[in-house]
């Protein structure tokens, strides 16, 4: 069964916004490639542009400054840097 994608417009937040490209509120199920390591670990998508990610990271003690993001079983996937992280959430930014 495809994982469900379900896109919220955010328009709760009354903030100034400070991100260089619009986000849109997202639910869904990505998967993590963590460098030295074989398995990857799952995680849910908060938020999605076309610079970055919001993570809910699910567990993870560590999560170093560069990983492998994939949508679709890494098919694909797309080196991300980790931006921030309080907790367990995290902004990662897509690098080329």
């Amino acid at each position: 069964m495809p994982p469900t994608t379900v896109i919220i417009e955010d328009n709760e937040w009354g903030g100034v916004e400070r991100r260089r490209a619009k986000r849109k509120l997202v639910a869904e199920r990505v998967q993590l490639a963590l460098p030295g390591q074989i398995t990857v670990q799952p995680c849910n998508l908060r938020d999605l542009s076309a610079l970055g990610a919001g993570l809910r990271l699910e567990g993870l003690v560590l999560l170093p400054n560069y990983f492998a993001l994939s949508f679709d079983g890494f098919r694909t996937s797309f080196t991300c840097h980790l931006v921030w992280r309080d907790g367990d959430r995290g902004g990662a930014e897509f690098r080329a």
